[in-house]
């Protein structure tokens, strides 16, 4: 392919100020702001349109909890009433005693130390994200808690979406291809369900190549070929 057809390709990168859309046809998302009956994008990033609703996700930016996300967080320290857990962004979110799923945790007889100590890995959903306080975490759902086993990656926050794909069809063609199982949390972590070496390189690679083109139209087809070893 051509070095001008694949600029063609290519996603356009849209700039602060920029006018990116039209409320006759779609609804503001993240990263736009409106003005009368346009809207503009308030950061460096690529258009995406889910629906009616248009984000400009951000080539680089850190982590914005979001109420309902799953994050995968590593246990900082505990306190009387919890735990303190890094969440791959600038505010440390919190994880109280009544968001852990074990209900007989009494403050008189355990140490909340080595119920959940520093440095373990667990998966939750933020369910609380106001401004003016810490994020709160939540284990109570199936599939949360601390992680046991496997392998931690991690990618730019912002190209979550598309290592994830349009429902899904990114993620499913890495699990295809890998035969492994992996769990993206939306803060830009992975858990790798294998400790295969080959496997994790694999990943990687595949992180990589979303990182550096997730701009690129095709991308899926990509990671497919690089993982079975056909020329993209």
């Amino acid at each position: 392919m051509s070095q001008g057809n694949e600029q063609q390709r290519q996603r356009p990168i849209v700039v602060p100020g920029e006018p990116v859309g039209d409320s006759k046809f779609y609804i503001p998302g993240m990263n736009t702001l409106k003005i009368s009956d346009r809207f503009f994008a308030t950061t460096v990033g690529i258009i995406r349109v889910d629906g009616k609703r248009l984000d400009v996700i951000s080539l680089k930016s850190f982590y914005q909890p979001r109420i309902g996300d799953l994050v995968i967080g590593i246990v900082k320290e505990p306190s009387i009433a919890g735990w303190t857990v890094d969440i791959n962004s600038p505010f440390l979110a919190f994880l109280p005693l009544s968001e852990y799923p074990e209900k007989r945790i009494r403050l008189s007889r355990d140490n909340i130390g080595r119920i959940l100590e520093s440095g373990a890995v667990i998966t939750g959903f933020i369910k609380d994200a106001s401004i003016f306080s810490s994020p709160v975490i939540t284990l109570k759902g199936k599939g949360l808690g601390v992680v046991s086993s496997g392998t931690l990656l991690n990618i730019t926050a912002s190209k979550v979406p598309r290592l994830i794909g349009k429902k899904g069809s990114m993620l499913s063609v890495i699990e295809r291809a890998t035969g492994v199982r992996l769990t993206v949390g939306q803060n830009g972590r992975i858990i790798v369900h294998s400790e295969d070496s080959n496997i994790i390189a694999k990943i990687r690679n595949v992180i990589e190549m979303v990182e550096r083109e997730s701009h690129i139209y095709g991308l899926t087809e990509r990671v497919e070929a690089l993982l079975l070893g056909r020329k993209s």
